[in-house]
């Protein structure tokens, strides 16, 4: 080959390759980019699916919207009904681990959980199907903490909700309440309203000192205020009635550790009502017989309180005794209520003095 044609081919070459340079270095650019795009966590398709783990993994995610959006829901589709939660890490989506289990019954026991459809989306207040009863035959673990799906019979899958949030209808409970007696350290025979309300109090963080109690006592509403009892809470002198649980609820929030204590009294309180109550954390200030009831008085004269729930039972704090310690017998010998300081009770023996009055902590 002569040199003019070396010359030529050699020209040819460097043209080309000149020319592809350009193409190369674009897809080179292209492909760091897309890398980058991907891991940057300013991408907005990335924050907005990252979004509900990230709040899921600070504790928000069950805790219900208080500003009234969660009531601005739409009605979830079918595919929203099924589908398991998505979370995604990085720009890759991972199904969450769920699966079917045996149908079982629960009750939503909690008010301040969110319930989802589709991924941790279109929240709803639990309040809303609060003390309702669902079936869940499905569960879901996400981020270590698990789920029910939730629905009714022929009706639309409610959607899922933290398993914190409800309760069997035999789930045991025990409230920490502390015992107060209405004896010791300040003697007020006829104050078991004020006895069995620093009770509730004393579980919301409320020391109990002799000073409180006497305080609790000095101030219990009295007639001829709205409500408030009739009689001496240290002698009887001019007893009539204790204090009407209105009242009494109204009262227990005029102390710090009150201020979430509700009247619950309605025709409709079941024990079943107050067994969720309790189920859910809440003790239950309920009115009922005392051991010291004579034959023929059916008025419901004395306050109780219930902590706890367990096989049928309910465990009752009775403040109308000395000492925690004092058992059955030591009261006032009428043996259908003389039961003890603390007593687990059937359901049978408090729905015989059960009359639909009571208070808690909402």
């Amino acid at each position: 080959m002569d040199k003019k044609s070396v010359l030529k081919k050699i020209k040819t070459l460097s043209a080309a390759i000149l020319l592809a340079a350009p193409i190369a270095s674009s897809s080179i650019v292209s492909v760091v980019s897309a890398a980058d795009e991907a891991q940057s966590p300013q991408s907005s398709q990335t924050t907005q699916t990252q979004q509900p783990s990230q709040t899921e993994q600070s504790g928000k995610t069950d805790q219900t919207d208080q500003s009234g959006k969660a009531d601005q829901t739409k009605t979830p589709s079918s595919s929203d009904q099924t589908k398991a939660p998505s979370t995604t890490n990085k720009g890759q989506t991972t199904t969450a681990s769920n699966k079917k289990v045996k149908t079982f019954k629960v009750a939503i026991v909690k008010k301040n959980y969110g319930i989802y459809q589709g991924n941790f989306e279109n929240k709803k207040s639990s309040s809303k199907y609060f003390h309702k009863t669902f079936n869940v035959s499905k569960t879901f673990t996400h981020n270590g903490k698990k789920y029910y799906w939730i629905n009714q019979k022929g009706k639309p899958t409610i959607g899922y909700i933290n398993k914190n949030a409800v309760a069997t209808p035999n789930q045991a409970k025990i409230v920490k309440a502390p015992y107060v007696s209405q004896y010791v350290p300040v003697k007020t025979p006829w104050g078991c309203a004020g006895a069995s309300m620093s009770m509730l109090l004393g579980s919301q963080g409320q020391k109990i000192t002799a000073s409180f109690l006497k305080k609790v006592q000095d101030n219990l509403p009295m007639q001829p205020t709205k409500g408030g009892q009739k009689g001496n809470v240290y002698t009887g002198v001019g007893f009539g009635y204790v204090i009407s649980p209105g009242a009494l609820a109204k009262y227990a929030r005029t102390f710090k550790t009150g201020k979430n204590v509700i009247n619950i009294s309605s025709k409709k309180l079941t024990l079943d009502d107050i067994r969720m109550y309790v189920q859910g954390g809440k003790p239950v200030l309920y009115y009922g017989f005392s051991s010291y009831q004579k034959p023929g008085d059916n008025v419901r004269n004395h306050c109780k309180v219930i902590v706890g729930y367990e096989k049928g039972k309910f465990l009752v704090y009775d403040p109308l005794y000395y000492s925690k310690h004092d058992g059955a017998g030591t009261g006032g010998k009428n043996m259908n209520y003389d039961h003890g300081a603390i007593s687990w009770l059937p359901k049978a023996t408090i729905q015989h003095e059960f009359c639909h009055k009571a208070i808690t902590i909402k």
